[in-house]
């Protein structure tokens, strides 16, 4: 709750009153008296009639889909109720403008209310961002009948919107480049397999006998070694490192960098679907959890999930992953291909990390 207070109205509030003060010191009677006490009234009466017309207000928020894709429109619809016994007088209504797009409700709408009157407001609503964050209408606003003070108070029936990323291809870039040595992103830059491959280059001190090509350095007059080939991965992990921040502390900065985050590694775990790698998805899901994507379908199961499945149940559910991407990063899991995604880089860092 937050109250605001026009210093210019309350200056003169306070003129008024010390008049009031004068005039009934100096006439008394029942009439010098009662304007007395109905300024000194006037603010407290008001309070009052701004908690009653909280108490019974009622507020429901409905989107015709249960889960929206970030950028599409869909239909929003905000019902307001007044169950109260007294009338709601210019109430104002404040949204989410920073994250939501509502083309036919305004920031700061005015709507009153007789007794036991209910409106309906309807719009196309288009959410910024991808995760799960309240939407629609933020908080209401009442002010006394002459403007001194205004109390903005939050609803208590906010309306969670699940908002799924946009598929698209922004990975790709990224792993193409670090796979260059292969084009299915499965062989390793510096493990090898141990028995040597169909590449050849000069013999060089040091090389096993069974990796000469006898036949071939025969006909060149010269000795010549099989180059092992490249090892081949055992399968491709995604680990989302995904930043452990309380609901309430979730501001625009926290979902425009979740936005990111998410889009990215959906793209990361499509790139490989698309291709028919196997990738295993580690991510907090409240425990430490994943997902494993070798196909469409099982890339859709994923899907359908990330948008709000990413959050921790405790402190040490943090640690764990925290654990987990300090030992890829050591080389516990060597043999492996581990991509790291980060949705809060150290300054200087990347937000991916290919291990393996």
């Amino acid at each position: 709750m937050k109250i605001k207070v026009q210093k210019w109205k309350f200056i003169i509030y306070l003129v008024v009153v010390a008049a009031c003060f004068a005039f009934a010191s100096f006439y008394g009677g029942p009439v010098a008296f009662a304007w007395l006490y109905g300024v000194l009234l006037l603010i407290p009466v008001s309070i009052l009639y701004i908690f009653v017309n909280n108490s019974f207000l009622r507020i429901y928020q409905e989107i015709e889909v249960h889960k929206l894709t970030k950028g599409e429109v869909h239909s929003y619809r905000v019902a307001i109720d007044n169950e109260g016994i007294l009338p709601i007088h210019r109430m104002k209504l404040y949204l989410y403008e920073d994250r939501c797009d509502l083309y036919e409700i305004e920031n700061g709408q005015e709507i009153s209310l007789r007794i036991h009157e209910k409106k309906e407001l309807s719009s196309g609503i288009n959410c910024r961002y991808s995760g799960a964050y309240n939407v629609g209408v933020e908080c209401v606003s009442f002010a006394d009948p002459f403007g001194i003070y205004t109390i903005t108070i939050d609803i208590p029936y906010s309306f969670r919107a699940i908002v799924s990323p946009r598929i698209t291809d922004m990975a790709d870039r990224v792993l193409d480049i670090e796979n260059q040595y292969n084009s299915t992103g499965l062989k390793s830059p510096r493990l090898v397999e141990n028995t040597p491959g169909s590449d050849i280059r000069p013999y060089q001190r040091g090389d096993s006998l069974n990796s000469i090509n006898w036949k071939l350095s025969a006909r060149l007059s010269e000795l010549v070694s099989r180059v092992p080939d490249k090892m081949e991965k055992r399968s491709v992990t995604l680990l989302l490192q995904a930043v452990n921040v309380p609901e309430r502390e979730q501001d625009t900065a926290f979902l425009k960098k979740r936005d990111f985050f998410l889009e990215f590694a959906v793209s990361a775990a499509w790139h490989f679907a698309n291709q028919g790698v196997p990738v295993r998805i580690i991510y907090p899901s409240g425990k430490i959890s994943e997902s494993f994507v070798d196909s469409y379908e099982s890339f859709l199961e994923f899907y359908d999930i990330i948008a709000d499945s990413i959050f921790y149940s405790s402190s040490e559910e943090f640690d764990e992953l925290i654990k987990r991407t300090y030992d890829v990063r050591n080389g516990v899991y060597e043999g492996d291909t581990w991509i790291i995604i980060r949705e809060n880089p150290e300054p200087g860092e990347d937000y991916y990390l290919i291990c393996g």
